[in-house]
């Protein structure tokens, strides 16, 4: 098996140089469309749930897009199949694009049950420790916590500025949090917080451990999950038990926090599970086009602009019949 991971559109070198890491991390390649099949990972109506997939057979590509504007169009119309990474918040729907691509590629490369359902989640969730020194890093893994659900997160900030660092730095860990909608607690703490808990499973990116995916996470605050050290330096009181649980990524020179921070919390939210009785997204009901375009009178001209109707069409055909491939023409 083979994966390549695509960035179609994505415009910021910090952006595709965390999507080359994650690559890297994952085994795969970071270059142009390997062949095989095209996997895009988008929020539509048509996308499926990136958990509850068997694992990767033959060659595929993984392709993501600009965090505003996603993926072209012609891409998704390529695409033989769009999937999504579910997420549990009202106000933070997304991951950073380079946490969405090792997201989605470490649950397409190795497969996983579908996600649980149960009537409280949030009464599942482990605590959670996390643990860095880059702004960046701390605030994009934060912004992934509150995607899927989280409300609290003790953080041990070693540095990267979250509390009490340069106004600068600090800005650009709450931009990287999207921390204008994103209504995450988040607690300063010290490395001996997990001291007061009787179960500690510390999540490594590589090395020796249980797989995640066979690690029980949903065990409510009994539990406190640590993410960004390295077990010996994680403290337990008398008694407690501590784990170590590893995601089974590639070790390499470079692991940033956000990528093994995202696949972590997401490997626990798929645990914990989302509401039961909460479905899949409706269709969108697109409305006539007699209502998108004002009619002209009698005896006027009306000017439309092809790609307003096309648009149109692409739309209504996407929405009625998925299984269509559609290819954007060429215009000149």
């Amino acid at each position: 098996m083979a994966l390549t991971l695509y960035a179609d559109g994505v415009e910021n070198p910090a952006s595709r140089q965390r999507i080359a890491e994650a690559a890297d991390l994952l085994g795969a390649s970071y270059a142009v469309p390997c062949g095989g099949r095209l996997i895009a990972v988008e929020n539509t109506p048509q996308a499926s749930d990136v958990y509850g997939r068997p694992p990767l057979r033959g060659t595929a590509t993984l392709a993501v897009g600009h965090e505003r504007r996603g993926l072209p169009r012609a891409t998704l119309a390529a695409a033989e199949e769009t999937i999504v990474i579910p997420t549990a918040s009202r106000t933070v729907t997304t991951l950073n694009v380079a946490a969405a691509a090792a997201v989605a590629g470490w649950y397409v490369l190795r497969g996983s049950g579908p996600q649980a359902r149960a009537a409280h989640p949030g009464r599942r969730w482990p605590a959670v420790l996390l643990s860095g020194d880059d702004h960046v890093e701390v605030g994009s893994s934060l912004r992934s916590a509150a995607a899927f659900g989280l409300q609290e997160v003790l953080l041990d900030d070693r540095g990267a500025g979250w509390f009490d660092g340069p106004h600068a730095r600090r800005r650009e860990a709450r931009a990287a949090a999207r921390r204008h909608k994103n209504p995450l607690h988040v607690r300063p703490a010290q490395l001996g917080v997990t001291a007061g808990f009787g179960e500690v499973v510390v999540i490594t990116p590589w090395g020796p451990g249980r797989p995640v995916s066979r690690e029980r996470f949903a065990r409510g605050r009994r539990l406190v999950v640590v993410i960004g050290l390295a077990p010996e330096q994680v403290q337990a009181s008398p008694g407690a038990r501590i784990r170590t649980a590893t995601l089974g990524l590639r070790p390499t020179s470079c692991a940033p926090l956000r990528l093994v921070a995202s696949i972590a919390l997401a490997e626990i939210a798929r645990q914990t599970g989302r509401p039961a009785g909460r479905g899949p997204a409706p269709a969108p009901r697109w409305p006539a086009y007699k209502r998108e375009v004002k009619l002209a009178a009698d005896g006027e001209l009306l000017i439309l602009d092809p790609a307003v109707l096309l648009d149109y069409l692409v739309r209504i055909l996407a929405s009625r019949r998925p299984d269509l491939r559609l290819v954007q023409p060429m215009t000149t």
